[in-house]
């Protein structure tokens, strides 16, 4: 998700980017905001960013053009958003980047098991795609959760860990 796709919050967009651009951005950032403000889609393009080749100045040679058309940046080039065309952007648009980690709350698919949150990595996607927005009711809807509660499980954070 890019910066520009977030409804408003662009002093906050702008913070993030300064913490990146003067390589200030601290080991954990927790986002936390009032449902339907966009916490989430804020999260995702911060992630995007973080990760975005050009905006870390990897700049791929096979990807510029043979005409030239891509332009030559200058060193000290800012970026307020991510490319949203590198690999790393693409990869983190789709949920599959590497080094972009989710945890969320899950409910046990049967009795006994213990589940963490990349048992439940394709609804995710899904429901990320359908529902940016979303609240932690509305996502544990979309995996049928009825009256179970969603909780994020000490096996959840062995795996983290």
């Amino acid at each position: 998700m890019l910066f520009s796709s977030v409804i408003g919050q662009e002093d906050i967009k702008s913070q993030l980017t300064d913490m990146v651009q003067h390589n200030r951005l601290s080991h954990a950032l927790l986002f936390l905001a009032r449902e339907g403000s966009g916490g989430l889609p804020l999260a995702l393009a911060f992630a995007q960013y973080v990760v975005c080749e050009k905006v870390q100045g990897k700049s791929d040679q096979s990807a510029i053009s043979l005409f030239g058309d891509e332009p030559v940046l200058e060193s000290g080039t800012t970026f307020m958003d991510s490319c949203g065309v590198c690999a790393a952007c693409t990869k983190a648009a789709a949920q599959v980047h590497p080094d972009i980690h989710f945890s969320y709350p899950v409910i046990p698919r049967k009795a006994g098991d213990k589940p963490i949150s990349t048992n439940y990595i394709t609804e995710w996607r899904e429901f990320l795609k359908v529902n940016p927005y979303g609240n932690s009711f509305d996502w544990l809807q979309s995996i049928n959760a009825e009256n179970k509660q969603g909780n994020i499980t000490a096996e959840e954070c062995n795996d983290i860990l």
